[in-house]
């Protein structure tokens, strides 16, 4: 008995042993994942309460009634009704984000932190303290306001042809940012409004870049925030080892439209786009099923970031990096390379097909007759290695994953 009885104890002992091990794991996983999320119910109500964000829409509302906010949709918010905003989503210190709906469109309605130094619009235009507040049809303040836009556009964005680049004029540009709503007389709120909202380029990309398939649209603004068409965040569509994975179909098709976004931002009104933020939570798919990408801050034309690369000086490569866009430091003259390296579709494969932060990515665990034709074509397209491409490679491999992908949304 006393030899049975030592040969189980040990037995016990390990078992209880891989149970906390497994336990441990477990919680530490669940802190990592706390981390990275940023949608979850703890943290949303926390931030909306600080932010008090329900206040700042009744003030919109309550600035607008009196004048001094405008927008093309404020009256919408605020009289008519026919926008609703519902949800408080906000998961970011320097956002308030809602959802809500639009003429049946479901929507997010948000306002990010504007710069800390803003050129006011009164000294741009030159009207002084003494001066009447301007009204609706002052022709002469109208078309300065205008001219102001554009200029203002074109340096956000790096250049300094605008017109011959988007064969786009002043008043053009101003419609555009007005879009979709008729440009008719604006007033001083108005003008003082949209000022505001494009001192950060998010708002300016997404308005000059709205015939593109993978461009979220917008819906117009008031005050500081703007709506924008809402989607099913790509974290809903990640799995953990403890949650299974969405559909293979449904995750065929979200691949193959990231494929078709990284073409996509190979031609685009601004020229070639470079991403350098990829990570699941800055894209959505929307109801047709189209991948967007949400926050475009970190989505820069050539120039812009050529622009960013000039400037830094550098001991190390390491110091060439703008968070996935990288160059290469010139150790001679300490300054990083306008040649940037890497390019978008290397970096969806690495961190959206195959894995981020530890996490499996769309392609991960895929049927096993589907993951021996991927696995080579991926692996070579992920590879941090061999940097730049050379000519060609991504036309190649963009065909192959093309190929299999397709194939495999057919058979499914």
């Amino acid at each position: 008995m006393r030899f049975i009885w030592k040969r189980k104890l040990p037995r016990r002992r390990r078992l209880l042993c891989f149970t906390l091990l497994a336990i441990l794991i477990y919680i530490f996983y669940q802190i990592v994942i706390s981390f990275n999320d940023e949608n979850i119910e703890f943290d949303r109500q926390w931030t909306c309460e600080e932010l008090k964000a329900r206040d700042r829409l009744a003030e919109l509302c309550k600035d607008f009634i009196n004048g001094n906010t405008g927008g093309n949709l404020c009256h919408d918010l605020c009289t008519s009704g026919e926008l609703v905003v519902q949800d408080c989503l906000a998961h970011k210190n320097t956002t308030v984000v809602f959802s809500g709906t639009w003429r049946r469109n479901d929507v997010v309605f948000k306002t990010k932190r504007r710069p800390h130094h803003v050129e006011k619009l009164e000294d741009l235009l030159s009207i002084g303290v003494s001066d009447d507040e301007p009204t609706a049809g002052d022709e002469k303040l109208f078309k300065n306001f205008v001219l102001r836009v554009f200029e203002h556009v074109q340096n956000e964005l790096s250049f300094f042809r605008l017109k011959d680049i988007l064969n786009i004029s002043e008043q053009r540009v101003l419609e555009v940012l007005w879009h979709p709503h008729p440009l008719g007389e604006l007033t001083w709120a108005d003008m003082s409004s949209l000022w505001l909202l494009i001192q950060r380029d998010e708002f300016i990309k997404l308005q000059l870049l709205k015939e593109m398939r993978h461009i979220p649209r917008v819906y117009g603004f008031c005050g500081s925030f703007y709506a924008v068409e809402k989607v099913e965040t790509l974290e809903e569509f990640s799995f953990t080892p403890f949650k299974r994975p969405m559909p293979w179909k449904k995750r065929l098709n979200a691949a193959l439209n990231f494929l078709d976004l990284s073409e996509e931002f190979t031609k685009t009104p601004l020229g070639q786009l470079h991403h350098c933020d990829i990570q699941p939570g800055n894209f959505g798919v929307a109801k047709d099923k189209r991948v967007v990408a949400l926050d475009i801050d970190s989505v820069f034309a050539t120039k812009q970031m050529e622009d960013f690369l000039e400037q830094p000086t550098c001991e190390s490569n390491k110091q060439c990096d703008f968070f996935d866009c990288m160059s290469a430091c010139n150790t001679t003259e300490h300054k990083c390379s306008r040649k940037i390296l890497t390019n978008n579709l290397q970096i969806i494969c690495r961190d959206i097909l195959l894995s981020h932060w530890g996490q499996p990515g769309l392609l991960q665990r895929a049927p096993i007759h589907a993951q021996n034709k991927l696995s080579p074509v991926l692996s070579d397209c992920a590879s941090d290695t061999m940097l730049p491409w050379k000519p060609g490679k991504i036309e190649r491999i963009y065909r192959k994953l093309k190929k299999i992908l397709s194939e495999e949304l057919e058979s499914n």
